[in-house]
């Protein structure tokens, strides 16, 4: 299927300001041929012939692929352009309901024929599912998120009723638009499932006796043991209303809920019950799947199971030199609360201090939602910076999905992460063993980070300031030996400042710990008063005066003994040799 797509005359607004609104939300459920049209001519001003690369290729990508695509490459035009042109069915995954709502009207727009829904919460396509289960598989292309497909059946969004081949199949095409969390843990209290078993006397002693008739009656007749899974899990989804659907939904739940009991002899009941779904569940090995993602290659590179393609890498241009400093507060703590937000508040200090030295840039400050003693950081925040520089700056925090897939701060100049940034190995593990990959934690954060920085207007080629505000303890020095340092590459940084100024800034840190004040206030006088930017492997000499090394580290030295303290701090920490 192939579509001409040219520009019509119509007199409606291109973008989505002035379009009408829904309370106070865009109504993309607007009928009028006009407003499509208006889209349609904004888009194709966006199409060239790069705009086609996804379509033209998808043929000979393997089953298995990554398209590490650089951000502002034009993968969400791509996406469109393939969609409005594709006779594959296809399954595409996105993160929010928002994106779900643009990406099926545009698709309308560029061509009005393709069968296509979007499924989200007050969708028609909703309604049609809740009366009939099979309401999906009539559309060529389904687009939903990320969490309605772990959480539905996988046959709601996976079957295809082809109309050529007369029959139902499984969706040739599996589309995730930007990585994502592709597996779900749910947590069901033991004990109280075995209470609603016992209730119905399928416990016998230390047995569960079910045959397939009882467990086909429970799921059809027996709510109420699932009160509350449900209440959990589908508290966003409808109330089901079609008998199928309902067993359709809870079927799979039930069936490995049994599976995970096991024998009852060797079952602790204060324990949880783990269930897992992943996208393995209703994704075949002989479906293609395709990830969208910029910064997909730190998660599956080195896998033998999936192929990288890298397309218009992009670089970022750093305006000055990244900015660091030490941070004093983690965000777990043994300290008291007053303690714990007294050092806090210290942060904001340098915080306040290094946005009020670069008053002319917007700046995106990424921190942690919570601390032990504060619910909300970046509310903390706000509340204990000066009021003058509140339009100077945005809080948001890590995970928050404002990290990624927006343009929403594409006019921010500047960027800051205040705070380390962490995904636990857990994680990690489970999405390598549903991936089929290996991935670690700072293969994670490193993902995260880049596509924070492409937030501002990097992503539209234009210089940023980046600033890290790290508490850089042991720990962190230990299972994080190179991670400042791989940014560097990440980026395609290509002057060494970035390099240096993490090496020397590790050995302060180390200093600070280990020295007194004076001797460190007098090596860091002298590092900043000699402009040494660079730590040599072989030693560095350096001669100077009694009187010149005064004025240096702005301290007055009675005699040459005066001087030893300073001499082995910089012999052992920087490799110089000072000799007077």
């Amino acid at each position: 299927m192939e579509i001409i797509m040219k520009k019509e005359n119509v007199s409606f607004p291109d973008k989505w300001k002035g379009w009408r609104l829904k309370n106070n939300e865009i109504d993309y459920n607007v009928d009028d041929n006009n407003y499509l049209l208006s889209r349609r001519n904004y888009l194709l001003d966006k199409v060239d012939d790069s705009s086609y690369k996804l379509k033209n290729s998808i043929d000979s990508y393997s089953n298995r692929q990554v398209l590490a695509w650089g951000c502002g490459s034009g993968k969400t035009t791509n996406l469109k352009v393939l969609c409005a042109n594709t006779d594959k069915s296809t399954l595409i995954i996105v993160k929010t309901n928002e994106e779900i709502k643009r990406l099926v009207f545009d698709v309308k727009a560029l061509n009005p024929k393709q069968s296509i829904c979007g499924i989200y919460k007050g969708s028609d396509t909703l309604k049609e599912l809740e009366c009939n289960i099979y309401a999906l598989s009539k559309y060529r292309i389904v687009v939903t998120n990320n969490w309605r497909a772990l959480y539905e059946s996988s046959n709601i969004f996976i079957n295809y009723d082809d109309p050529i081949k007369k029959e139902i199949t499984k969706r040739e095409l599996v589309i995730f638009d930007e990585f994502q969390t592709p597996y779900t843990d749910i947590v069901v209290k033991h004990e109280k499932l075995l209470v609603e078993l016992y209730k119905r006397e399928l416990i016998y002693g230390k047995e569960i006796r079910l045959n397939k008739e009882t467990i086909k009656n429970i799921i059809n007749f027996d709510k109420n043991i699932f009160n509350e899974l449900f209440n959990e899990l589908f508290n966003d989804l409808p109330d089901i209303k079609n008998e199928k659907l309902y067993h359709e939904r809870v079927s799979w739940l039930f069936n490995k809920l049994i599976v995970s009991l096991g024998d009852l002899s060797n079952t602790d009941i204060s324990s949880d019950i783990i269930i897992h779904q992943d996208i393995n569940d209703f994704i075949y090995e002989d479906t293609k799947l395709i990830i969208l993602d910029a910064t997909a290659e730190f998660l599956f590179e080195g896998s033998n199971n999936w192929n990288i393609e890298r397309y218009n890498q992009s670089k970022v241009v750093i305006n000055n030199n990244i900015y660091y400093d030490t941070f004093l507060s983690t965000r777990r703590t043994r300290k008291s609360n007053e303690k714990h937000k007294k050092d806090i508040v210290e942060d904001i200090r340098k915080l306040e201090k290094y946005i009020s030295m670069n008053n002319g840039n917007k700046h995106l400050v990424i921190t942690w939602n919570n601390t032990f003693h504060i619910e909300n950081l970046p509310n903390f925040i706000k509340e204990n910076i000066s009021k003058d520089l509140r339009d100077k700056y945005e809080v948001i925090h890590y995970n928050s999905g404002k990290c990624r897939a927006t343009n929403e701060y594409i006019k921010y100049d500047s960027i800051i992460f205040f705070g380390e940034w962490f995904n636990n190995s857990f994680h990690a593990e489970r999405l390598s063993e549903v991936l089929n990959t290996k991935i670690e934690s700072k293969d994670l954060v490193k993902s995260e980070i880049v596509q924070a920085i492409f937030r501002t207007q990097a992503r539209i080629g234009k210089s940023v300031s980046i600033a890290f505000f790290y508490n850089y303890n042991e720990k962190l020095l230990d299972g994080y030996d190179s991670f400042e340092e791989s940014i560097n590459s990440i980026l395609n940084i290509e002057d060494n400042d970035f390099k240096r100024m993490v090496k020397m800034r590790r050995i302060l840190n180390i200093m600070e710990n280990e020295l007194n004040k004076n001797t460190l206030k007098k090596v860091k006088n002298f590092i900043r008063k000699m402009n040494i930017l660079d730590l040599k492997n072989e030693i560095m000499e350096i001669k100077t005066s009694l009187k010149e090394l005064n004025d240096i580290v702005d301290h007055k030295f009675k005699s040459r003994r005066d001087v030893i303290p300073l001499q082995n701090a910089l012999m052992e920490y920087l490799n110089i040799n000072l000799t007077l």
